[in-house]
């Protein structure tokens, strides 16, 4: 399957040769897949030692990703390859109740599946400590209305394609480990600076979760003792410095404009100079944080995305990596290289990867 979707069209011996398995097997298994509607053939190409390939390639099904965040709800539908085929927005205000984000995820994926219907699936990332076996969200610091919430319960009962869930930053690593630019890479880290700071870390091509299952939580390092109260409750964590509530009350201090969000922000309504050392007082902490990661993991590759990376992540790049270079072991950080994610609507696309997971990978044995 996941030959055909890299290199369709593609014929059977050519699907034998990659995968170096018998062209009896593929035969057989080419065949199951054409009998479930997975795959047709595709016309011919020639073939300069016999007879023409019959090339092969899937079948239009669609798979769908909803992503929930404290202020909007964004989905996208997909085909099997990968390719966005339709997407919806719906914004809400900050700290919103509970039959809102539900009334907002039943409209989104009612316009994707008015689209095509995503026959294998429908993924849902959202931000908080997801228990994945039951589906409650044990906590969510940043949407309070799904604490104590069992979201598979209540998502069920109007998605009717198989349901499948994730913390927003691991399935954001899932959009880059597929599409992005974790690619190229067996072990990566996505960092995601949004209204929290989250991480997702693949290892051996596999996301890692921990042994209790909530593995990324970089948000919550305290990178200054009795510092700023967090949203958790802490005093001084990263997420209080350098998420985008933390960016919003820095810049409202200099700004002679009010805005919630900073996709409203006039950057025109700040001094320059105060602008510059909001930026580099962000990017700095952000840095200080992974460093943490950095001494511990050592990873080769830390990719960024989220609201605030999105509008300022080219301008704190440098000062991401001197927080990082002053508070970490040189010989770590200087094999870490640090991207910024060039993925559109990337935590959508990471929810939809869920249901693509379970077509394409074997866990244990094989991941994408």
């Amino acid at each position: 399957m996941n030959t055909i979707r890299v290199c369709s069209p593609i014929a059977r011996s050519q699907i034998a040769t990659k995968t170096q398995l018998d062209r009896k097997s593929i035969t057989n298994f080419v065949t199951e897949l054409i009998d479930e509607k997975l795959v047709a053939e595709s016309g011919k190409m020639e073939n300069v030692s016999g007879r023409p390939y019959s090339m092969l390639k899937f079948i239009d099904n669609y798979v769908a990703g909803i992503y929930i965040a404290p202020h909007l709800c964004r989905g996208v539908l997909i085909d099997l390859y990968g390719k966005i085929i339709a997407s919806h927005e719906i914004e809400y205000p900050l700290y919103t109740d509970l039959t809102t984000i539900c009334r907002a995820v039943e409209n989104i994926y009612n316009e994707l599946s008015s689209v095509k219907t995503p026959s294998f699936g429908v993924g849902i990332s959202m931000p908080g400590s997801l228990n994945l076996e039951s589906g409650v969200m044990e906590e969510a610091v940043n949407i309070p209305c799904l604490s104590n919430v069992n979201v598979r319960e209540i998502f069920s009962a109007f998605i009717k394609e198989p349901l499948f869930l994730e913390e927003e930053s691991r399935s954001i690593a899932l959009a880059e480990k597929w599409f992005g630019k974790g690619r190229c890479h067996d072990d990566f880290v996505v960092v995601e600076v949004s209204a929290g700071v989250g991480m997702g870390i693949v290892v051996d091509r596999c996301l890692f979760k921990g042994a209790g299952q909530f593995a990324g939580e970089v948000g919550h390092i305290v990178i200054e003792s009795g510092g700023t109260k967090c949203s958790c409750g802490n005093l001084g964590c990263l997420e209080a410095y350098a998420s985008e509530p933390a960016v919003v009350k820095a810049l409202s201090k200099y700004s002679k404009c009010s805005f919630e969000r900073l996709r409203y922000f006039p950057k025109d309504s700040i001094d320059p100079k105060d602008y510059n050392k909001i930026m580099n007082d962000v990017g700095f902490r952000l840095g200080q944080g992974l460093a943490t990661v950095v001494n511990i993991l050592c990873p080769h590759t830390i990719i960024f995305s989220g609201a605030v990376i999105d509008l300022f992540g080219t301008e704190i790049l440098p000062a991401i990596r001197d927080g990082i270079n002053k508070n970490s072991v040189k010989s770590n950080a200087g094999q870490t290289e640090l991207f910024i994610s060039e993925l559109a609507h990337v935590d959508a696309l990471g929810a939809a990867t869920l249901p693509l997971a379970d077509i394409f990978e074997v866990p244990g044995y094989f991941y994408i």
